[in-house]
């Protein structure tokens, strides 16, 4: 039984995420691309015609956020916070709950496990950089 145990241990713990090591983090997309700027898309709602999102990031950590529920509700909403990163320095968290993976034109909605959202709708989870805008709903 206590092997078993041992066993059971391993591979539960043992299984986990690795530490990122200094040429990890140096590789990041924190460290690696212009993640600062504008995102827009529309995010499935199941209540809705959509969730029309426009999210700025700002350095050092700073977001702007503003939703429209489409098709339902005539009253955008815009929310400001602060982020952070986690330890892959690769997935943003909003200090309002919201998590992204961040690639060089793309952030992803994930899951509350940092996943991402799987299906037949799961790249519309993404909302895509906009060039050339710089703070677009930050004035």
């Amino acid at each position: 039984m206590k092997n078993a145990w041992l066993i059971l241990s391993l591979v539960l713990f043992g299984c986990g995420q690795q530490t990122p090591t200094v040429d990890d983090l140096a590789n990041s997309s924190m460290n690696t691309i212009q993640w600062q700027g504008v995102y827009h898309g529309v995010f499935p709602c199941p209540s809705c015609d959509g969730m029309d999102t426009t999210i700025e990031l700002l350095p050092p950590n700073y977001y702007i956020i503003h939703t429209v529920r489409l098709g339902s509700d005539p009253y955008p909403f815009q929310g400001r916070g602060t982020f952070e990163w986690d330890k892959t320095g690769n997935i943003i968290i909003l200090d309002r709950g919201h998590i992204y993976q961040v690639l060089p034109e793309h952030l992803y909605l994930l899951d509350v496990e940092h996943k991402r959202i799987t299906g037949p709708d799961s790249e519309r989870y993404r909302v895509d950089k906009i060039k050339g805008l710089d703070h677009l709903i930050g004035s």
